[in-house]
């Protein structure tokens, strides 16, 4: 989680209630008035289907310090070959606020202290430049910008 004064958003697991409620189209008072995305519907679904992610490779509610749920940030599984895959959104009237930024600084903390990740794999669509920004600011470096997506590793030893 987010330490210091500097910190603007947190990450907490997403639960199954939290994800029985979105499948409901149940709005709870604490969502971003665009909250939840495709995106986070479709993570929602896929948990409710298949529950039991491992901590701490699972999916996360990005949340403000007042505790608005603005997206989601996490994991696609477990690591495989030192290599864990990340994906996050943050929705539409929450953005350019550098809250994806620190989200996915967030997940690279966690990686980090997890001895069987070397790498860290994101990838965007090519139309996606404000999320190719958020992981060049962290680090992240491009290997493949040609298809129907771009490839982003970090080194995280």
């Amino acid at each position: 989680m987010a330490s210091g004064n500097s910190a603007l958003v947190r990450i907490a697991p997403l639960r199954i209630a939290d994800c029985k409620a979105i499948a409901a189209g149940q709005r709870q008072s604490n969502w971003a008035g665009d909250y939840p995305s495709l995106g986070d519907r479709f993570i929602a679904l896929g948990t409710l289907e298949r529950p039991g992610e491992p901590f701490p490779w699972c999916h996360y509610q990005v949340l403000l310090a007042s505790g608005l749920l603005i997206g989601g940030a996490g994991f696609h599984g477990a690591p495989v070959n030192e290599t864990v895959e990340i994906g996050y959104g943050i929705v539409g009237s929450q953005r350019g606020r550098g809250y994806a930024t620190q989200a996915v600084a967030l997940l690279l903390q966690i990686a980090q202290e997890a001895q069987e990740v070397a790498v860290v794999r994101a990838t965007t669509l090519p139309t996606n430049r404000a999320s190719q920004r958020v992981l060049e600011r962290l680090g992240f470096s491009c290997i493949q910008n040609a298809g129907a997506e771009f490839v982003y590793l970090k080194s995280v030893e």
